[in-house]
């Protein structure tokens, strides 16, 4: 059978360095040991919609997997057995099983041999490797060149106007954006970490663009229950039709100059948009989010640059989100900063906000142990008021009630219905 496991980072929340206030070894399970919650089997149908369960390709199994943070699905497909660590990441292949399976069909059509057959190839066909294929790219290319991979956009225009190519220029960005907007029918990432279907986006879009195929039902040929990419990951309609029509480039570009404003050097700036596993979607999420909040970034760009994943850079993308609704929904952040060696914030009152990106939070010895640190900061009687632990997920009444108990407010499910 064939076994997909997709990795968050757990340890951005419980590997860090410990704080001074972090208690001994010893005494702390002397004190807490016998009290924690077990991790294990969790009921699937308590974190995903009755109508993404089963579906036509795919059944999730009724038991999920947690770790005291996160949760890992096990779904049946016609491949084999599908491992999912995250729900967000559920989501993202279930629509890929279904969305491939349309394009594996339109493939064989008359209509697309037809199509398919009326394009020709382009003379920048490296170059648009890397944009339509970011995993063979990133395969390929040695890592230190990936903080070259944001230049290519500037390099292609640049190469454009020496050589008066115009027309293979346009018809890259024709590809491109046909690309993503039948990603968005699909509803998946046109930057997929899936190479089969990243090569069926690829080749459907240049169909698209050089070949006049109409693709127009596909929304509606794709079923699974899973909705589009771009609601699940809470984004408004604005932004939405940024990403959809605006080339990766463009995308950069403007990020860049978001960044740039909020006070983040440019160094910083470019690894951030240069990073390999940082999608031009990715990006443009996390740096309007940002760019909402409003304040200098650096700290948080700081440790997202270190993402070894495409996991790792959804994971900053929806802790920015989380951040992003804290300061229109329950005070103005005033600075995000690092305490413990994870990303918080502090608030205009004096909170400092924990956001985390999880599934279930259980009372473990992980965050347990975080627990004892950050209401150590609060006692401490610096600038630190008060504690708030804001995530997208689910934590069990066990571990709110310890939280309050050490004055730690709570906020789950952040990100529900965010798309506003």
């Amino acid at each position: 059978m064939k076994t997909i496991r997709i990795i968050v980072p757990i340890a951005i929340l419980t590997l860090a360095a410990p704080l001074r206030a972090q208690t001994d070894d010893a005494a702390f399970l002397t004190q807490f040991e016998k009290t924690f919650e077990p991790g294990g089997a969790v009921q699937a149908k308590d974190f995903v919609t009755a109508e993404l369960l089963n579906g036509r390709l795919h059944a999730v199994r009724p038991l999920a997997d947690n770790d005291g943070l996160l949760n890992t699905y096990f779904v049946d497909t016609p491949d084999g057995l599908l491992e999912a660590t995250g729900t967000p990441a559920l989501k993202t292949r279930i629509r890929e099983i279904y969305a491939l399976d349309y394009l594996r069909g339109l493939s064989k059509t008359e209509e697309f041999g037809k199509a398919i057959g009326k394009t020709v190839e382009q003379k920048a066909e490296s170059v648009v490797g890397i944009v339509r294929d970011p995993i063979g790219t990133v395969k390929n290319v040695p890592k230190g060149a990936s903080r070259f991979f944001g230049r290519i956009g500037e390099g292609m225009k640049s190469v454009g106007k020496s050589e008066g190519n115009g027309s293979v220029l346009a018809n890259i960005a024709g590809v491109n954006k046909a690309k993503a907007q039948l990603a968005a029918q699909l509803g998946v990432s046109p930057y997929t970490t899936n190479e089969e279907l990243q090569r069926e986006l690829t080749a459907t879009a240049r169909a698209m663009a050089g070949g006049g195929l109409v693709v127009s039902a596909a929304t509606a040929a794709v079923s699974g229950g899973a909705g589009t990419a771009l609601s699940v990951v809470g984004v408004n309609e604005t932004l939405q039709n940024a990403l959809v029509n605006s080339t990766p480039e463009d995308l950069r570009l403007n990020n860049r100059k978001k960044l740039l404003a909020l006070g983040v050097n440019r160094a910083l700036a470019d690894e951030f948009l240069m990073h390999p596993w940082f999608s031009p979607w990715h990006e443009t999420i996390t740096t309007d989010a940002l760019a909402r909040i409003g304040v200098n970034p650096t700290a948080f760009l700081t440790d997202a640059v270190k993402a070894l994943t495409p996991e790792d850079a959804s994971f900053f993308q929806r802790v920015a989100q989380i951040l992003a609704r804290y300061h229109a929904e329950a005070a103005p952040l005033r600075a995000i900063r690092f305490e413990g060696g994870i990303i918080t914030a502090l608030d205009k009152s004096g909170t400092l906000v924990v956001p985390v990106s999880l599934d279930y939070a259980i009372w473990a010895e992980r965050t347990a142990r975080r627990a004892e640190e950050f209401a150590a900061l609060a006692k401490g009687g610096g600038e630190i008021k008060g504690l708030a632990f804001w995530t997208d997920g689910q934590i069990s009444e066990r571990l709110a009630a310890e939280l309050q108990q050490r004055h730690i407010a709570t906020h789950a499910r952040a990100l529900d219905a965010a798309a506003r």
